[in-house]
């Protein structure tokens, strides 16, 4: 059930939760981003674990835009695979140095 929510939050707030707010909204949809990432993507190895972290700090710091971390986020979940974090990873560097952003 907790699942179910968390896809349902996850697929319907992205939009939502980057909108022109007060700061404290931001800094929930920040927590928001960390716990969807690192438990959407079935992170386990520390190294997934800091390259998550530096994508939260990427997002926090406003160089990396929020839009393309969940659509990067949602299409590595919606592909099926057991464990979504190496395509996650492949696209949001490839994203990245599209934009000219060094994570």
């Amino acid at each position: 059930m907790r699942r179910r929510l968390f896809l349902l939050l996850a697929t319907t707030a992205p939009t939502v939760l980057y909108a022109a707010e007060p700061a404290a909204t931001a800094r929930g949809a920040i927590a928001s981003l960390e716990e969807r990432l690192k438990a959407g993507l079935k992170v386990q190895a520390p190294a997934d674990v800091a390259f998550c972290d530096r994508v939260i700090d990427a997002v926090r710091a406003g160089k990396l835009p929020g839009q393309v971390v969940d659509s990067t986020y949602l299409w590595a979940v919606r592909r099926g695979k057991k464990y979504p974090f190496p395509a996650f990873r492949v696209a949001i560097l490839a994203k990245a140095e599209r934009l000219g952003i060094r994570l």
